[in-house]
This record gives structure tokens, C-alpha cells and sequence, in this order.
């Protein structure tokens, strides 16, 4: 069954060719991705060369997150993470900002129509970044959402909205200073296993840091998006604006995920052993360590509710 998060109207459809190419990647390939993380570039440039209205180009970019959504779902991919509006948008025009979030708010409302297909199939929505800088209706809508979803772990869609990767890593850090001042944690407890748990783009339930890191666009930029996480992934800079992004081209992104997935994950168990070497087991740490991740999984939940 394929993944509809709006109505029926908006599913994409498949050609026959399509849908076996889709088969034949999910159930033939010994090393498809599981997570994948995305810069959606290229929607102002998409709408200048094709003489549409800004505001048309980031509409059509939002339906095409829902198209990928699909594609990925159809591909057995259990997690998708994407760069929906950076901190550094803010120094945008406020036109470009107030029709960017007039379109979060129409998507918003989209999905929250469609939450009896999304409770059927099971699927997490998560809205990451400075929250508190929304609009109190995009605000209020998002936490709902999160709150309906947050138990599935069936597919995972990580929206990151007034974030930036940097901003993420501050805010790490002062949930880790906290942790040692309640004595949660020692400082000597802090290591690169407990940072990378503490992200907020890593805590969710599959586990998964992204296999694969595509921006759109042709640009050679990562766009202080999801940093630490990354830094193991397959990079892909597609010369192909977001709104024009094609099944096809994730299809062959998945195929060199086949091929080189190998040499990635020897590249990683090669940095893991580095890093084991300089840590000690210790009972304790770890018996401390698991308070201070259900402390924040806590603290997530409690905001939740508000």
C-alpha cells in the first residue's frame, strides 16, 4: 500500500515501468538506504525559469516533498529528513517569509485532514528546529501533530523548520551542561556516542543516521543542515531544481547506495574503532548515561503536551 499523507487527489501515479523498477530496488538490493536526509533547493530558481510566481515555486516544492514521501515509503526507506526553513531564511524578505509560512500553515492543515490515513499507515510526524519562533498557529498545529503521531515508527518524517545544524549543536551542548548540573551525568561521561545521541535529529525511534545526504539545485553547499549526523552519509549534489526532482534520479541514487555501500560502512567501523579504543566500559556511566537520554526523551514528551 502506498503512503498517502493528503487526500487521494495528490497521490502520485505510478507507470507501469515505474512500479516495477520500484519492486525490483525494494526487493532486490542487499544495502537500500533506511534513512535519507534532504536539502530542497532550487524552488525561487524553478519559478524564475519557468516565469511562475515565487510563491508557486515553494507550493510546488512542498507537494514535490510529498511525492518523495511516497517514492521512499514504496522503497521500503523508513526515514526521511528534510530542510523545510533555515534560520538564516529569516534574512529573507518578510514577503518570502510570511508566503513560506503561509504554505506550512496550508500543508499543516492538509495533513491534519488526512490523520485517519496517516494513523493507518502508521506513520511519525516530527517538526525539529526553534519552534518557539512559529507563528502560534503553524506552532499549535505542529505539536499537535507530533503529539497524534509520535508513537508510529512505520515511516518517519523529520521536518526541520527554523533550524540550522549549528543551533542544533548549541543547544546539545546546554542540554548536556544541564545534565551535569542536576548530576544526570559527569562530564567525563561526554563523549561522541552521548553527543550524537542527544541530537534531536537522531532521537528518533528507527535509530537511523542517514545513509544518504542530497541537496538539489547543483549547489556544493551543505548548508549547516544536519552536520554531525552526515558525516558518514553518501553526499549526491543533484543539478536538478527540487520541484523538477524525478523518481528516476532516486532511483539511481539508491543504486549507488548499492555500490558504494560497502566502502561507507567500512569507512565508519574504521572511525567507531578509533573512538572505542579511547572509551573504558563502566557500568555506572552507562546506568547514568540511560537516565540522562530518558531525562530528554522526557523533556521532548512534556513539551508535547503543552
Amino acid at each position: 500500500m502506498s503512503l498517502t499523507i493528503v487526500n487521494d487527489a495528490n497521490t502520485f501515479h505510478y507507470t507501469w515501468l515505474q512500479r516495477c523498477a520500484c519492486n525490483i530496488i525494494r526487493y532486490g538490493c542487499t544495502s537500500r538506504p533506511r534513512h535519507i536526509a534532504i536539502v530542497m533547493d532550487g524552488n525561487r530558481r524553478f519559478a524564475r525559469e519557468h516565469n511562475f510566481e515565487r510563491a508557486r515555486g515553494h507550493s510546488l516544492g512542498a507537494d514535490k516533498l510529498f511525492d518523495v514521501c511516497q517514492w521512499c515509503y514504496d522503497l521500503g526507506i523508513n526515514e526521511m529528513s528534510v530542510y523545510a526553513f533555515s534560520l538564516e531564511n529569516l534574512k529573507r524578505s518578510q514577503d518570502e517569509v510570511d508566503t513560506l509560512m503561509n504554505i506550512a500553515r496550508v500543508k499543516l492543515n492538509e495533513i491534519e485532514k488526512a490523520l485517519e490515513k496517516i494513523h493507518e499507515q502508521q506513520m511519525c510526524i516530527r517538526i525539529i528546529g526553534n519552534l518557539d519562533l512559529l507563528p502560534d498557529d503553524i506552532r499549535k498545529s505542529s505539536y499537535r501533530l507530533m503529539k497524534e503521531t509520535d508513537h508510529y515508527n512505520n515511516f518517519i518524517l523529520n521536518v526541520c523548520l527554523y533550524y540550522t545544524s549549528r543551533n542544533e549543536i548549541t543547544n546539545t551542548i546546554k542540554d548536556l551542561a544541564q545534565g551535569c548540573k542536576k548530576d544526570l551525568i559527569h562530564i567525563d561521561d561526554i563523549d561522541d556516542d552521548l553527543i550524537m545521541q542527544s541530537l534531536i535529529v537522531s532521537t528518533s525511534q528507527t535509530g537511523h543516521l542517514p545513509d544518504i545526504f542530497l541537496r538539489t539545485s547543483g549547489e556544493l553547499r551543505l548548508s549547516d543542515f544536519m552536520l554531525l549526523q552526515c558525516r558518514f552519509s553518501m553526499w549526491i549534489f543533484a543539478d536538478v531544481y527540487w520541484p523538477a526532482f524525478h523518481i528516476w534520479q532516486l532511483y539511481w541514487m539508491i543504486l549507488q547506495y548499492e555500490i558504494k555501500s560497502k566502502t561507507l560502512m567500512t569507512v565508519q567501523n574504521r572511525c567507531k574503532n578509533i573512538l572505542k579504543q579511547t572509551q573504558t566500559e563502566d557500568e555506572q556511566k552507562n546506568e547514568r548515561i540511560k537516565t540522562f537520554l530518558h531525562w530528554l526523551e522526557q523533556k521532548r514528551i512534556e513539551r508535547l503536551k503543552e
